[in-house]
């Protein structure tokens, strides 16, 4: 191979030149790793709570499908199974998980789409209030008082507005075997977190 000719190198030596001086005149991109010292996640209400979760644990969030198919001989909180882009996709009321109730759908009603174990979920909540952010020296205890049955899924709590925010882990309450395990059978699961709550 033929060593560069002074015309070939110098103009390699230029683009070199052209290069950096381009590198030393960009902004870089925010990164994706969250500040130190800062916690977000996403506010939202089921009943008449407002609640926050780590954002990480949220891969999206939907407007509640139109086309739902029921699955028989479940508990009423389970709202049924949904086409989100290909993907089956089962729906869990929160209101009525956590209040033994009959789901009830209202127009501010949002999917929270969590993933357990790579499997998509979707937990219904009453309104997604959007994106918050906060020092982490900020958290605090989780209220005793006043979240009910998801009280041992709940991993201190935030300062809003004049309020203490519990942080749920929605990871460890679709993980127990309270909401994982056949609900076909039995007493509805809020029933069970309040026999044992007491």
């Amino acid at each position: 191979m033929n060593a560069p000719t002074a015309t070939g190198a110098a103009l390699y030596d230029l683009l070199v030149a052209v290069e950096a001086r381009f590198r030393a005149l960009t902004t870089h991109l925010p990164e994706d790793a969250p500040a130190v010292g800062r916690w977000s996640g996403i506010l939202f209400r089921v009943g008449a709570s407002r609640l926050l979760t780590r954002l990480d644990q949220v891969v999206e969030v939907l407007s509640v499908p139109a086309d739902l198919t029921p699955v028989p001989g479940t508990k009423p909180w389970v709202l049924g199974v949904a086409n989100n882009r290909g993907t089956l996709l089962p729906l869990l009321d929160l209101a009525a998980l956590t209040q033994d109730g009959v789901p009830t759908r209202r127009e501010t009603d949002r999917v929270l789409v969590v993933r357990q174990d790579d499997l998509p979920c979707g937990l219904v909540a009453n309104e997604v209030l959007g994106i918050r952010h906060f020092a982490e020296a900020q958290r605090c205890a989780a209220p005793s008082a006043g979240i009910g049955v998801l009280q041992p899924f709940a991993q201190g709590a935030f300062p809003l507005a004049g309020a203490v925010i519990p942080v749920i882990a929605l990871d460890l309450l679709l993980a127990d075997p309270l909401v994982s395990q056949d609900t076909s059978t039995g007493p509805g699961v809020g029933t069970r977190w309040r026999r044992q709550a007491s």
